[in-house]
């Protein structure tokens, strides 16, 4: 009987193994062993014949690379087709941006230096460029890489010089493409800027990046609203080549308008800095968008950080008495108080030890809801919210869109500061002051969207600054969003009529002759870390027309006035020449109905 086969040792390294095995088994051994080898040394030729087929390949494509001229000139053409955008228009039609074309020369290094005719070939280029043969030369020396851009936006008739070189890849002149902005400073903050590598940064350029990208691909089927033929109106810059375009609700002559008054507004009360806001209550779109400081979106490199975001989204503040509407509407909506609620004001008011005052220190004794309004008397709003409770006051905050992001097709959006009803932080003195309008913050666009409601029958709409997209000879309109019911339509109404009664009370009378103007203004203090010591205030006001069939919108908002620190002295007159221009622009026909 035969020993079984073993492969740990074989019997040529054991001589007794190999007395014992025989001769057959030995040979059996050994060639097995052999078909083993052969097989290791068949694989590791066919990786070695692999690995030297891929380094062949990438050797080959780094030469072409480097010698071709047909495929380093068209390496920067190709990459002004890969990043076009659509354009985008405002609701007239107007282009607010487009796609252009610069034209930049490109140098290659490596095969320059190469050329015998080198300084010859330098001197010509820097003739046709119009700069010095050492500065060409000290751009060359300086460059780490070796594909460098000499020159940028050259005019065609240089493009068309260098290219007449003809110097087999060492220079040459191509096309980029960039982002134009023909109305220049014009809703710069609501139309936003693509960087140099076409991106889409802030604005809608920023929240619409991925559709105005030709690159992007969006099913057609997930496309919002119904598809309508392209209106001849807005033919004239639509469609885009590529195809993908936006239509804002944006009104380019009333945005106009909104700006030229901001700054008069800034020049004449020496503020600091301010926002307007013009909106649709029915529809959530915004008409006009403005904020001073601004900047030229083509020169969007020479403004600060800080001017280039949107303070009417981004900044949140403390509204002081505007936000008293809030208070009033949770008091009416949860059946706490009528209009007619007699509430008595000794002009102060003492909540968990600590005091709350009206304005200058005003006593106003017995006094009625609506005229505690219009007059706007801190003590009673902050009875108003003890009475109707923290739990019902912070869930009316939050029917109202506080606290949280309006979700408006916009980037970087601030929430505003709510405190939460509960927590270890919050105290019954919190809720007395966040009655009207301190310890609590929002934004513009929030405080638009949330009177809104209040105009629009009690139903909270998302702000939309795009009215449609346009897919080449397609319109999809956007339909208005709801995000809720705040209050009851018969809530709304009542509370309409009150700030109807507060803008007549006011000192500047017939505010808008021929249309009665439902509206509240604001004056906030500032904090401080030693608290409300400053004698700067944030100034601001909020109304909505015709007040019985509300149109339009408008939120007027001064940061540190210096000519007053009083929103009736401040913002009521800018709201009145804003008030003017959007009913002309818009052809809004007079309505004095009492709602």
């Amino acid at each position: 009987m035969s020993k079984p086969k073993r492969w740990t040792r074989s019997a040529d390294d054991d001589p007794l193994l190999e007395e014992a095995a025989g001769k057959p088994e030995k040979e059996e051994v050994v060639s097995a062993v052999e078909s083993d080898l052969r097989q290791v040394l068949s694989r590791a030729r066919l990786l070695i014949i692999v690995f030297i087929a891929i380094a062949f390949i990438v050797v080959f494509r780094l030469v072409a690379w480097q010698m071709t001229p047909e495929s380093s000139a068209a390496a920067p053409v190709q990459r002004a087709e890969d990043n076009s955008r659509g354009r985008i228009v405002d609701t007239t039609g107007l282009l607010l941006a487009t796609d252009d074309f610069s034209w930049e020369v490109y140098v290659r290094k490596a095969q320059l230096e190469s050329m015998t005719n080198r300084p010859s070939l330098l001197a010509e280029i820097s003739a046709i460029l119009g700069i010095s043969d050492a500065e060409l030369r000290d751009q060359l020396a300086r460059a780490e890489g070796n594909l460098l851009i000499v020159a940028r936006n050259v005019p065609e008739a240089q493009c068309k010089a260098i290219d007449g070189l003809d110097e087999a890849g060492a220079v040459w002149c191509a096309a980029r493409r960039h982002r134009v902005y023909p109305q220049n400073e014009l809703a710069a903050h609501v139309v936003g800027f693509a960087n140099l590598d076409q991106k889409g940064v802030t604005g809608v350029e920023g929240a619409y990046d991925a559709w105005l990208r030709s690159a992007a691909r969006t099913p057609f089927e997930q496309m919002p609203g119904h598809a309508e033929a392209l209106p001849d109106d807005w033919r004239t810059y639509l469609p885009s080549p590529g195809g993908r375009d936006l239509v804002l609700h944006i009104s380019a002559p009333l945005q106009f308008k909104v700006e030229q008054r901001l700054g008069e507004a800034i020049i004449a009360t020496r503020a600091e800095s301010g926002s307007i806001i013009v909106m649709n209550p029915r529809t959530g779109g915004i008409l006009a968008m403005a904020n001073w400081p601004s900047y030229d979106l083509n020169k969007y490199g020479l403004a600060s950080q800080a001017t280039l975001r949107n303070a009417a989204v981004e900044f949140s503040y403390e509204p002081g008495s505007v936000f008293k509407l809030i208070t009033f509407a949770a008091g009416l909506d949860s059946g706490q108080i009528t209009p007619d609620t007699l509430f008595d004001d000794s002009g102060k008011l003492e909540v968990d030890g600590r005091l709350i005052q009206n304005a200058e220190k005003r006593r106003y004794g017995k006094i009625t809801a609506t005229d505690a309004l219009a007059k706007s008397v801190n003590t009673v709003s902050a009875q108003m919210a003890l009475q109707v409770g923290p739990e019902s006051f912070y869930r009316y905050v939050g029917r109202f869109g506080f606290g949280k992001p309006t979700e408006a097709d916009v980037v970087y959006e601030d929430s505003g500061v709510v405190k939460r009803w509960g927590t270890y932080a919050f105290s019954r003195f919190d809720q007395a002051t966040n009655s009207f309008g301190q310890a609590i913050s929002v934004t513009p666009l929030q405080l638009a969207c949330g009177v809104s409601a209040i105009a629009n029958g009690g139903v909270l709409l998302q702000p939309q600054i795009v009215e449609a997209v346009v897919k080449d000879d397609t319109l999809h309109r956007l339909p208005p969003r709801v995000m809720g019911q705040a209050i009851k339509p018969e809530t709304a109404r009542t509370l309409t009529r009150m700030m109807v009664t507060a803008v007549e009370s006011y000192s500047i009378k017939n505010l808008l002759p021929g249309f009665r103007v439902a509206g509240k203004t604001g004056t906030a203090e500032i904090p401080t870390e030693q608290g409300y010591t400053s004698e700067l205030t944030i100034t601001s006001f909020v109304g909505f027309l015709p007040a019985a069939d509300p149109q339009v919108l408008i939120l007027i908002k001064l940061d540190k006035p210096k000519k007053s620190k009083w929103a009736e002295t401040v913002t009521l007159p800018v709201f009145q020449q804003v008030a003017r221009d959007t009913v002309q622009v818009l052809k809004i026909e007079p309505d004095d109905r009492m709602p």
